[in-house]
């Protein structure tokens, strides 16, 4: 008897070995020396670094230039012959193959999405079974950043009948919504594995997170022998509690299949409702509020943890930048873990989630012909569900920008886009100055039109680092709307300074014209990957890779956040920028610090940086006022101070309307006394998967974080068992030591 769906997690005892072996795909192949482990897994983090590797920057100094190899071994009980089987991977990097008892599979290139294959045929009921990975990581150039190696995401083993939903297979649209009821329309791809008719009923039923029935829609169905089919269904949900950065309500379609009164497969699609509007004249709503977008950009690695994905590290990243007051992500420049659309679901981020990179400037130049409309597909049918994506992107920085091959394979892309999900609008992120020769004359004319024939085959204008000519190029397309796809984190230099423009914070480009839609700062978080030795990742965003905000991170979050806040930082004038390459200077922001305890300083005057979004700001130092500076003053939104030092305590107060609504403090710490560690959590699960973040911190008596020395300080486990020793390392590297130099990251990182 055909029996429901199941979805096992297919993460664990994994065998893992690096090179590549002659008969590794066989299934009586001796794997019994190599070595056991869970997957999501990176094997590149494990390395040491390696400053002389090729393509070193790209890879944060960590090897990847090898082969490896996975093999599970597995038992599907015979009652389950009746069944399909399927294996999917969220993610493998890169060029992929799956063999199952020997028989081939399938090849992946990409490493950035998810596929499925079916095992059905090759399964060998009641006994053992093994599938086995190849991974091959060396063709070069690589990706422009860290990518990780190996089986980084997560495994699944889902069963069906051979009657089901196709993987992938419903798309949940909600083409009208008014305060008293939204249309829910959902498109069901069915399959019949079977050699026979049947006949079948297609129920979904539309429920609340508390499991509330709201509507319910039912088909009579019948399939051929080996048919697949769409079937569309209709319901209604009734005063519908509409999905918002402020209020991520969720809902979900229960699709159900039954034959001859027996269900048969059970397939659930979260989503929202939510209604997104691109006005040419006004911008972006969302329910029929005019928003702007408050974004970052992030790549997919979790600093010391890798590209092995992780949803508690990327959970508690994505709360830092909530607390910012970010509303928006750019995924760059791929596909990312469908864990993390989940999250940005629930937590309330709109998304722009992007496809690829360059077209042609790396591994896979010589396949993205032959690959991009399955790769590109995958990313739509797997993510489009999700109410938080409100934009596809085809690409990044591409090559040869407006020239006819280019303009011609970017609108094939839009246009598949369009085909897969019309309901959404498609941009391509360009790099300001890939133009022809021609053009590169600063003739602002000829830049123009060379963008213009680019913007004609996109929906939104997406661009990076080009706010000095947003105004002409608006004048030039009245009707087209600009995204900030990246913008500086701080303040742009004089040398990007084009007829008048000022050199403001791209923030201010933002407010200042409605046709700007948003802007997404690069970068959000720093990332492994686009360094110079003896960085091993790109330095200049709002969070470190240890996942702790930046003193500019506040700076943002008085352009962004909605609550009264005020925030100090010391500005440090000895820090030297020995370390940070020339191309990376345009995304410094100054060095500050977050702390008062300055013993170099006594007697001398420093400069000191409210960061706020209240009206004004009064200073005291020592319990006595040091002055009060309006907001409106300072038009870069950096209220500026220069007092002497005087150890004891400082506070900002922030007040509106002639009340105090927030204030910060900072304390001068006494000698160094105690070692502080702060979990993030008091109870773990015994799951050999759950991981605890614990900050480190060096303090006086009081508590006060001490930055007068630097201290190294190692963790080791009571376990002696080797099986710990990488999970010991990984604890390590989470923590951030407090010492001298203010806050910095662990050595590892």
């Amino acid at each position: 008897m055909m029996t429901s769906r199941t979805i096992l997690p297919f993460n664990t005892d994994w065998r893992f070995t690096e090179g590549n072996y002659a008969g590794a795909d066989k299934k009586d192949y001796d794997d019994s020396k190599w070595r056991q482990l869970n997957v999501p897994h990176d094997w590149s983090i494990e390395k040491p670094f390696d400053p002389y590797m090729e393509f070193g920057g790209n890879h944060a100094y960590l090897p990847r230039w090898t082969v490896g190899w996975y093999r599970k071994h597995f038992r599907l009980a015979a009652n389950e012959a009746g069944q399909r089987v399927y294996i999917q991977f969220e993610g493998i990097h890169n060029n992929s193959e799956v063999w199952i008892n020997g028989h081939f599979l399938g090849n992946r290139p990409y490493g950035y999405v998810s596929f499925q294959y079916d095992l059905t045929p090759y399964i060998l009921w009641d006994e053992e079974n093994v599938i086995s990975v190849k991974v091959d990581n060396t063709p070069m150039p690589p990706d422009r950043w860290y990518s990780g190696s190996g089986i980084y995401r997560n495994v699944w083993l889902i069963s069906t009948s051979q009657v089901h939903v196709a993987g992938w297979g419903t798309y949940i649209t909600t083409p009208e919504i008014t305060a008293d009821k939204a249309r829910i329309n959902a498109e069901i791809q069915m399959q019949n594995h079977d050699d026979q008719q049947v006949e079948c009923t297609v129920v979904t039923k539309i429920l609340d997170v508390a499991g509330t029935l709201l509507g319910k829609a039912e088909t009579r169905q019948f399939l051929a022998g080996q048919e697949t089919l769409k079937v569309v269904q209709e319901a209604e949900v009734h005063n519908p509690e509409l999905w918002s950065p402020k209020s991520p309500a969720m809902y979900e379609a229960r699709t159900m299949i039954y034959c001859e009164g027996v269900e048969v497969d059970r397939y659930t699609t979260p989503f929202g409702i939510r209604e997104i509007k691109f006005d040419a004249q006004e911008g972006f709503f969302l329910n029929g509020i005019n928003l702007k977008l408050k974004g970052v950009c992030i790549h997919h690695d979790l600093g010391c943890l890798g590209a092995a994905y992780h949803d508690t590290a990327m959970r508690r990243r994505l709360e830092t930048l909530k607390e910012m007051g970010c509303n928006a992500i750019r995924f760059a420049h791929n596909p990312m873990a469908p864990e993390l659309l989940d999250l940005c679901d629930r937590m309330g981020f709109l998304v722009v989630d992007e496809a690829f990179d360059k077209w042609k400037s790396s591994y896979y130049e010589h396949l993205f012909e032959e690959w991009w409309q399955q790769d590109l597909e995958a990313m739509l049918l797997r993510d489009r569900n999700h109410p938080s994506i409100i934009m596809w992107s085809v690409g990044n920085e591409v090559e040869n920008q407006g020239q006819a091959a280019m303009l011609d394979m970017l609108q094939m892309l839009v246009a598949h886009c369009h085909k897969v999900d019309p309901t959404r609008p498609v941009t391509c992120a360009l790099e300001p100055h890939n133009t022809p020769l021609s053009l590169r004359d600063g003739s602002i004319e000829g830049k123009v039109q060379h963008t213009k024939g680019l913007a004609e085959r996109m929906d939104i204008l997406g661009l990076n680092y080009q706010e000095q000519w947003y105004e002409h190029y608006r004048e030039s397309m009245p009707d087209t709307l600009i995204l900030g796809t990246e913008t500086f984190p701080f303040y742009r230099g004089k040398d990007n300074r084009v007829k008048g423009y000022l050199p403001l914070n791209p923030w201010f480009d933002v407010l200042k014209h409605k046709y700007v839609i948003g802007q997404f700062v690069w970068a959000g978080i720093d990332y492994l990957g686009e360094a110079s030795y003896p960085l091993k990742g790109w330095p200049s965003g709002l969070i470190d890779t240890c996942g702790f905000r930046k003193s500019i991170s506040y700076l943002q979050q008085s352009f962004w956040s909605e609550e009264p806040m005020v925030h100090m930082a010391v500005f440090n004038d000895t820090v030297k920028q020995e370390h940070n390459p020339q191309w990376t200077m345009h995304w410094k922001s100054p060095a500050l610090k977050d702390h008062w305890t300055l013993p170099d300083c006594t007697g001398k005057m420093v400069r000191l940086v409210t960061f706020t979004n209240c009206e004004r700001v009064e200073l005291f130092v020592n319990d006595e006022s040091y002055g009060i500076r309006e907001l409106k003053n300072y038009p870069d939104q950096m209220i500026m101070w220069h007092l002497p030092y005087a150890p004891g305590k400082l506070c900002a107060v922030g007040s509106n309307g002639g009340r105090q609504v927030c204030e910060h403090e900072l304390i001068t710490a006494g000698e160094p006394s105690q070692i502080v560690l702060e979990p993030d959590k008091s109870v773990m699960p015994a799951d050999n998967y759950e991981i605890a973040h614990i900050e480190v911190t060096v303090a006086d008596r009081e508590g006060v974080l001490a930055p007068q020395r630097e201290y190294e300080l190692l963790f080791d486990s009571a376990e002696k068992d080797a099986s710990l020793a990488w999970t010991t390392g990984l604890l390590r590297a989470m923590n951030r030591i407090k010492g001298t130099k203010g806050l910095h990251e662990t050595e590892n990182v």
